[in-house]
């Protein structure tokens, strides 16, 4: 596998993207985080390669300037992190004092550095999640014993409730606090109605009636 920084230009405007080359048959682009990124076979051409983003260029802005928008966080020497929708500054470091609360380790994959930066954020929220736990947990009035919190893909939340287990995403520290509390209420619920039945939400309204609005908050998964 082969890794290079590549750069065209489109009406005036130069755009960056990386590429990679290996063993496969097709070429691939994707938007990762704020970048685009395109996988390719060894043996393909610039031109293609090319080719391929401008017949997509349209839709690839798009979504940037969409991501942008919705952007949780950047990495950078100053950049940022969204702790329940607010702008933190944080840097992100090669040489990083791991005791410094908003100084995260920068590693040279970009995956990487977001995988290490949501597990120190696990140890700073950890807190907060279980005092937002324990208060629904009183006022739900249900014995529940065995909190998580990690990076989850694709959920915000599971509950298991032979194991009387919950897992909540770290994720949830970017959106306003009520939608953690939605999504604790919710599987919370779930101890009671394993399914999404109407006496779910039922349950679920009962405590947060306005939770419609907090759930769709939470599709915006930039």
């Amino acid at each position: 596998m082969q890794k290079l920084r590549k750069n065209l230009s489109y009406k005036g405007q130069i755009i960056y993207y990386n590429l990679i080359l290996k063993d496969q048959k097709y070429i691939r682009i994707k938007t990762n985080e704020d970048e685009i990124v395109v996988s390719a076979p060894f043996y393909v051409k610039d031109w293609e390669i090319e080719h391929l983003i401008y017949k997509n260029i349209a839709k690839i802005l798009k979504i940037l300037e969409f991501k942008e928008i919705h952007k949780k966080f950047e990495i950078a020497e100053e950049g940022f992190i969204k702790i329940f929708d607010e702008k933190i500054p944080v840097s992100f470091k090669s040489d990083a004092a791991i005791n410094l609360k908003y100084v995260f380790k920068l590693y040279d994959e970009t995956e990487i550095t977001i995988k290490h930066m949501y597990k120190k954020l696990v140890q700073i929220f950890l807190n907060i999640f279980e005092k937002r736990m324990q208060h629904w947990k009183e006022i739900m009035n249900l014995n529940f014993k065995n909190l998580s919190i990690k990076e989850i893909k694709g959920k915000w939340g599971v509950c298991f409730p032979e194991k009387s287990k919950i897992v909540l995403n770290i994720r949830l520290i970017h959106y306003p606090q009520i939608c953690l509390d939605y999504v604790i209420v919710h599987e919370l619920s779930h101890l009671i109605h394993k399914n999404h039945s109407k006496d779910f939400w039922y349950l679920v309204q009962k405590y947060l009636p306005d939770y419609k609005k907090y759930s769709d908050m939470l599709k915006v998964k930039v």
